[in-house]
């Protein structure tokens, strides 16, 4: 008899994490992102920078969309996506020491033609995932230039979806942030931290290996503009256990340009086992920006339009952060 309760009780557990796991709320409230603490070596002042929204706004648009169309909720209100991304933009700049300030008259304008988050989930038992992007052309002197920005994560909820929102939702909101912000540095202000700061962030990454939140440190020094971080982050891209660890610092190889992975990251995007691993290589590839990545890339694209699954999907909808 006993054990017939335990079994009960057990059936009744799962029956209950089974409807957790599969009823997810019409909305999801997300918070202002993470800001980097580590400024760079110069300060710069009195800069201006116009953001314009240039996405095209068809019926079928949604910034947050997928197998869960949750809206998001920023501040009790639906959010408002491009007024988050431009104002954080500015906030994250001037926390770096760059003092910018927007103006409708400037003559370097950012057009922001994508921006993004889609989700995925098969199940009850798989993660949920989601993909946040972004796509920007700024104008330089020197010409049209492009931004791309393309985060992954994932997680399994097991007692309600609220578990979702820092790991799938607000987490990668700060990546974006950080990463644009950091792109924009380097297009436009080519400002860098201290190779001080460089090994300040290398030596918490070793002293926290072992906690996955290390990773978010990981692109740091990605966003930091320093070269001298690139023989670490070959060696995590390399042999890094921790899958974020890992996409981190392969992300950040394509962050930093080092084209001297370039072979490197073509052979993970064709033969890693993990979609993931390959999804990053892809994304280093277009973000070291040398004709050799863009003709590798229209190569990839070919290939994967001729098929119809997820993943062949998907990689379209990286490389043409890329290249359309």
């Amino acid at each position: 008899m006993k054990n017939k309760l335990n079994l009960s009780a057990f059936f009744i557990l799962g029956t209950i994490l089974m409807t957790l796991q599969g009823c997810a709320p019409s909305s999801y409230p997300v918070k202002a992102p993470a800001l980097s603490t580590n400024q760079f070596e110069a300060k710069i002042i009195d800069k201006s920078l116009k953001i314009t929204d240039n996405r095209t706004l068809d019926a079928d648009f949604k910034f947050s969309s997928g197998t869960l169309n949750a809206e998001l909720l920023f501040n009790g209100s639906a959010i408002n996506e491009f007024q988050y991304l431009s104002d954080f933009t500015f906030k994250e700049l001037k926390n770096r020491g760059i003092e910018v300030t927007s103006n409708e008259q400037s003559d370097v304008n950012v057009n922001v033609e994508t921006l993004a988050i889609r989700n995925h989930r098969t199940n009850g038992y798989t993660p949920f995932i989601t993909f946040t992007m972004l796509k920007a052309n700024v104008n330089t002197p020197d010409g049209v230039k492009p931004i791309a920005v393309y985060v992954k994560r994932g997680k399994v909820p097991v007692w309600s979806f609220e578990e979702l929102i820092e790991p799938t939702l607000n987490e990668p909101l700060s990546l974006l942030v950080q990463e644009f912000s950091a792109k924009l540095n380097q297009l436009l202000y080519n400002q860098k931290v201290s190779d001080l700061a460089v090994t300040e962030i290398i030596n918490k990454i070793k002293n926290n290996l072992k906690k996955g939140e290390t990773y978010l440190d990981v692109y740091q020094l990605g966003f930091g503009n320093n070269a001298t971080a690139l023989p670490y982050l070959r060696e995590l891209a390399q042999n890094s256990k921790r899958e974020y660890i890992r996409l981190a610092a392969i992300s950040s190889l394509g962050t930093l340009k080092d084209i001297q992975s370039f072979d490197f990251l073509k052979e993970i995007s064709q033969n890693s086992k993990s979609w993931s691993d390959r999804a990053m290589a892809i994304k280093a590839i277009g973000d070291i920006g040398t004709n050799d990545s863009f003709a590798y890339l229209t190569t990839l694209k070919s290939k994967h339009t001729s098929k119809n699954s997820r993943e062949d999907k998907w990689n379209i909808e990286l490389i043409n952060l890329y290249l359309d």
